[in-house]
């Protein structure tokens, strides 16, 4: 009987949680993750279609501007910029994906434990959260950075020691407010284990929320990338990455200010898009929420 009920009580909370099946995405969103997933497909595939070597250099095109031959010019070396900006789009985007993916990953796992089990370790991980939010993040992930050593996989790192938090906070706090329902109560109550706990009754209440922050994140960590390769403590010359691109050209702002516009506004489209399509789901999963619980 009381398996019954608690199989009752879960299946209401969790197709409560699960969006609407029959009611479609909203025009707004459709258009935002078509309009990501071309630029995505256009920056990512542009060194296979645009057959232009990013490394090779002709002091003759010094700082020469956009043409038909070259795009968007060329930089002081004579390098084709629009070549290495596809060329550099594996690493800010692809890289900053990797950053994103790892620290969900992570963060999940850890706040879903830390939520599960409780005890001394559980309190010890929660104020160590605590702790590292209320630190100013950029600077902290600028002294690790430089502590670790200049290069990309120690910015990777750097950012992945911080980032995990979002995720472990909000698995951590949304999982202890669970824990507390009663179809869970129930649920625990006639021996269901901690692994069936999460798949069937916690995740389904959490995925919205991740995919959400994920997708804001993934935006910031696109300009996280690029601000330490500005700053010199992630890709380094002659490696195209669009945070670099600016750094290397920082100083033909008024002889050449094709050489940071365009790198500047590869990032601003990239971060515009992510943040843009993970407001639009934040809209779109408020809606079928207030839409499931009438």
């Amino acid at each position: 009987m009381l398996e019954a009920s608690t199989a009752n009580l879960a299946s209401t909370k969790v197709s409560s949680a699960r969006p609407h099946a029959i009611k479609a995405w909203p025009l707004s969103f459709k258009l935002l993750l078509v309009l990501t997933a071309a630029w995505l497909a256009i920056v990512l595939s542009g060194s296979y279609w645009y057959n232009v070597d990013p490394y090779a250099m002709d002091f003759s095109r010094f700082l020469q501007s956009p043409s038909a031959e070259h795009l968007l010019g060329c930089d002081r070396m004579g390098r084709d910029v629009l070549a290495r900006l596809f060329h550099g789009a594996w690493t800010s985007l692809a890289l900053a994906a990797v950053i994103i993916g790892i620290s969900l990953a992570v963060g999940t796992v850890i706040g879903l434990w830390s939520a599960l089990r409780q005890g001394w370790i559980a309190s010890l991980l929660a104020a160590l959260m605590n702790a590292l939010l209320s630190f100013p993040q950029n600077l902290a992930v600028i002294l690790m950075a430089g502590l670790l050593g200049v290069g990309i996989w120690h910015s990777v790192m750097a950012l992945c020691l911080f980032w995990w938090i979002h995720f472990a906070r909000i698995c951590y706090c949304r999982t202890v407010s669970l824990l507390k329902e009663e179809y869970i109560r129930q649920a625990r109550l006639s021996g269901e284990s901690s692994w069936t706990l999460v798949r069937l009754y916690i995740w389904p209440m959490l995925k919205g929320q991740l995919i959400l922050t994920a997708l804001l994140d993934l935006s910031a960590a696109i300009l996280a990338l690029s601000t330490l390769s500005f700053l010199g403590l992630s890709t380094q010359p002659p490696e195209p990455e669009w945070g670099t691109m600016l750094f290397e050209n920082r100083a033909y702002l008024q002889n050449a200010p094709h050489l940071l516009f365009f790198p500047a506004l590869f990032i601003f489209i990239s971060a515009l898009l992510c943040n843009l399509l993970g407001q639009s789901y934040a809209r779109y999963s408020e809606q079928n929420n207030r839409h499931n619980y009438q």
